[in-house]
């Protein structure tokens, strides 16, 4: 929902479903911001106006809409949930809109982290940043580039993933005993799913990922495990290998030497992924903690949407 209250935003439910749910928006300020909205629903998928049940929009309805939606929805409620302004000046009604919205967002956000705080499990994660990181706890992997952070990691009911990071001035203050008993117990989750899988090409060699369960939380922190580069090596036959951190999630190696070495930069250069931490990376490793920096997604981080 736009939460600065300069569009109206207009939610179509579909056949009573709360999982189907359509939405479009026009200016806050049209007259006919409902009709816009339906006509782009339209466009994306021609659903029937017989089969929608709930209108909501985020402004109540001008009249001519209201007129519109009585013709065109015969079996939907109506719902809105901040009234129209009288008059033409809007100004006090978008800006008490907008930070009614902004609470109502930042109380979901808490809630959010209150359950992953109650829920979630502590798992090893991975930021790229220019030098020690100024709010997470974080050791160094490869230089002042990439570096292992902590956090607690859970999946909601629409498989929305919310991460409660250990900030620094919380593990500063923890003792070395409660440390190694979260590092303990974060180990102990990470390895618990935790499965390589291999693929053998007669040209190229074998090109290997991690995997951890169904939804593959925090695959790529793989590469922080102390025995790692013994296990990669003992799948792969060679020492020297180039790794590909394409998402936090999706990690793949393989032989330095090997025909997969380019596809690696490639397919790291070329990540759609936008969660943000982690620039996808593409690293090189001789030996256990020995990591080089090879290349990096020219283009950096990429926003959510984007």
């Amino acid at each position: 929902m736009d939460n600065t209250g300069e569009k109206n935003v207009v939610i179509f439910q579909v056949n009573g479903r709360d999982e189907d749910l359509l939405q479009g928006f026009a200016p806050a300020r049209a007259e006919d911001a409902v009709r816009q909205a339906w006509r782009q629903v339209q466009e994306e998928r021609p659903v029937p106006a017989a089969e929608i049940t709930r209108v909501h929009c985020f402004w109540q309805p001008s009249r001519v809409d209201r007129i519109f939606l009585a013709g065109t929805f015969r079996n939907a409620e109506f719902t809105h949930g901040f009234d129209r302004p009288e008059g033409d000046d809007w100004s006090a009604a978008i800006a008490a809109a907008g930070e009614a919205t902004a609470q109502l967002e930042t109380a979901e956000l808490a809630q959010r982290m209150a359950k992953t705080e109650a829920e979630g499990e502590w798992l090893p994660t991975l930021h790229t940043y220019d030098g020690p990181l100024k709010i997470y706890a974080s050791f160094p992997v490869a230089g002042d580039r990439l570096h292992m952070g902590f956090a607690k990691v859970a999946t909601s009911d629409t498989g929305r993933i919310t991460l409660s990071h250990l900030l620094r001035n919380r593990f500063e203050e923890m003792t070395a005993d409660e440390f190694e008993e979260l590092a303990g117990e974060m180990s102990g989750n990470f390895v618990r799913d935790l499965a390589f899988a291999g693929h053998q090409d007669a040209d190229k060699g074998i090109l290997m990922t991690a995997r951890r369960g169904q939804d593959n939380l925090c695959a790529a922190s793989v590469i922080t495990l102390d025995d790692f580069h013994e296990k990669a090596t003992e799948q792969i036959g060679e020492n020297e290998l180039i790794v590909g951190l394409i998402s936090p999630d999706h990690i793949v190696f393989a032989g330095a030497s090997s025909g997969w070495a380019r596809e690696i930069e490639d397919w790291v250069r070329t990540s759609p992924d936008t969660s943000g931490d982690l620039i996808p990376t593409v690293l090189r490793t001789g030996g256990p903690g020995a990591w080089e920096i090879v290349a990096e997604r020219p283009s950096g981080r990429l926003p959510a949407g984007g």
